[in-house]
């Protein structure tokens, strides 16, 4: 046994101290674990194992000595060990095959209910998408065998459905798929490029998931092989940029002067600091081909109907008014939306966005809401800093997109001082309780200019969390960037 293994083991769960025979002598709690004599008397620890979360209903000061790790120090780490003996090379390469078999089987049994749940997930979606599509179907044929005159358009949500399930028909009958698999820079990579045949069942629904999880995206060929011609032009940023000279003595925007300069808003794709009265009316003009906007102060619903007409918007960033609630729905197309204040028909539209894969919501003030699972799977980075009273729509937020959300970030403190209004005692249970099961990161933010001030609550928060949910996911504190935690 290495000197660096039996280092590691000495050390306490809690405070990561090298046990010794003094202030962190190895106490062994009733279920087992071993933590040090001045983490068992700390009272933020709560009568509960930091590992298990068992009660200690005994004394802490009545808890036996971890007696093998007391002998282990007393004789300065030596383990009591049998005679060494040599172990010949066939037998070496024989127990890293076990090893390795071992760890090939425990994943496999942790990883493949994990994929039959993600492609039965895959086939709910599938099946809900052609009810709505069959449902939007029939009404229209209803339509046109009556007298009522024109049918009418198709909804862009409607489109995007139709989209989804031809792309999806066509990876399920895809013929031809080439994978790499790299372990890392420097180590083994293995490739193949294979003709699919009919029993090859597997790949296919996988490549529907990669889809969904946006990591697999359509290429038109055609527009691969031509170059895009080159720009006979000065170089210029294609950003508007409002400032303060573009707002009046009355606090409204000067639309005309803006306008009347062609070389600010020409062939813009931003707008960035959008503020002032009468902002409605730039966009009304520039709507057509902008596709991100970030709104300052606060948008009001006359604004925010302007933004729902967008057809090319795919990034907002906007804070709402919390004293107003009659803001229309948001434009469904959006891949990025930072959000704050939002309505609670807001709210309800974000399941709906098909091709959504960031979001952040901040300071939802309307009434608690249930929201059913997205259809799309499309979510891949969630931010949320809502408070207790709110907790019920930030979790039901969170299932709404558990089954696609690789990266979840939320607002918390540590302890009932640190932002009392935003500490969730329960919030590792809670969030086992999600099934993020395609999550491989979560941060606890506290927020953009504070430190975590309470390194042990921080250590003691995330180490609860972490045991509740997948080995996988890497727990952080936004606070201390720290994501040292026991395995």
């Amino acid at each position: 046994m290495s000197r660096n293994f039996i280092d590691t083991e000495l050390l306490c769960d809690i405070c990561f101290v090298q046990f010794d025979l003094n202030n962190h002598r190895p106490k062994s709690l009733p279920c087992g674990h071993t933590i040090c004599i001045e983490c068992v008397q700390n009272p933020a620890l709560g009568k509960k194992c930091p590992t298990c979360r068992k009660d200690l209903t005994a004394d802490p000061g009545s808890l036996p000595d971890n007696i093998l790790a007391i002998r282990m120090i007393e004789k300065d780490g030596a383990p009591p060990r049998k005679v060494a003996r040599k172990e010949d090379t066939k037998m070496q390469q024989l127990q890293r095959g076990v090893e390795a078999g071992r760890k090939v089987v425990q994943q496999l049994r942790e990883v493949v209910p994990m994929a039959v749940a993600a492609l039965n997930r895959q086939l709910v979606s599938s099946v809900a998408s052609l009810r709505q599509i069959e449902e939007a179907f029939d009404k229209l044929k209803q339509v046109a065998a009556g007298s009522e005159g024109t049918t009418p358009d198709l909804t862009a949500e409607q489109l995007q459905l139709v989209a989804q399930l031809e792309d999806s028909l066509r990876l399920l009958t895809t013929n031809k798929c080439s994978v790499v698999a790299e372990e890392g820079a420097g180590v083994a990579a293995w490739k193949a490029s294979v003709l699919l045949g009919p029993i090859d069942h597997i790949l296919r629904p996988l490549l529907l998931l990669l889809r969904a999880s946006g990591q697999l995206t359509k290429v038109d060929n055609g527009a691969v092989a031509v170059p895009s011609a080159a720009s006979v032009a000065p170089p210029r940023l294609s950003t508007l940029y409002i400032e303060h000279k573009d707002i009046d003595d009355d606090g409204h925007l000067k639309v005309n002067d803006i306008l009347r300069n062609g070389l600010r808003w020409r062939n813009i794709r931003t707008i960035n600091n959008l503020k002032g009265r009468d902002s409605e009316k730039l966009l009304r003009v520039m709507a057509r081909h902008v596709e991100e906007l970030k709104i300052v102060g606060l948008a009001g619903p006359s604004l925010m109907k302007e933004v729902q007409k967008m057809s090319s918007l795919k990034k907002v960033i906007v804070k709402c008014d919390r004293n107003l609630v009659d803001y229309p729905d948001l434009p469904l197309q959006l891949e990025e939306l930072s959000i704050s204040f939002p309505s609670e028909n807001q709210l309800r539209c974000l399941r709906r966005m098909p091709m959504l894969r960031s979001l952040m919501v901040e300071n939802y003030q309307c009434p608690n809401v249930f929201l059913t699972p997205s259809q799309h799977g499309a979510l891949l980075w969630l931010g949320v800093c809502l408070n207790e009273n709110h907790k019920s729509t930030m979790l039901s937020l969170i299932r709404a997109f558990a089954a696609s959300l690789q990266e979840l970030q939320i607002f918390c403190g540590t302890n009932e001082d640190d932002f009392p209004s935003f500490f969730f005692p329960d919030l590792g249970e809670d969030l086992a309780e999600c099934s993020l099961e395609a999550l491989r990161r979560l941060v606890l933010n506290r927020g953009s200019t504070s430190e975590c001030t309470d390194g042990y609550a921080c250590l003691l928060q995330r180490q609860t969390i972490r045991d509740v949910l997948h080995s996988s996911v890497d727990v952080l504190c936004g606070g201390c960037q720290s994501s040292s935690v026991l395995a």
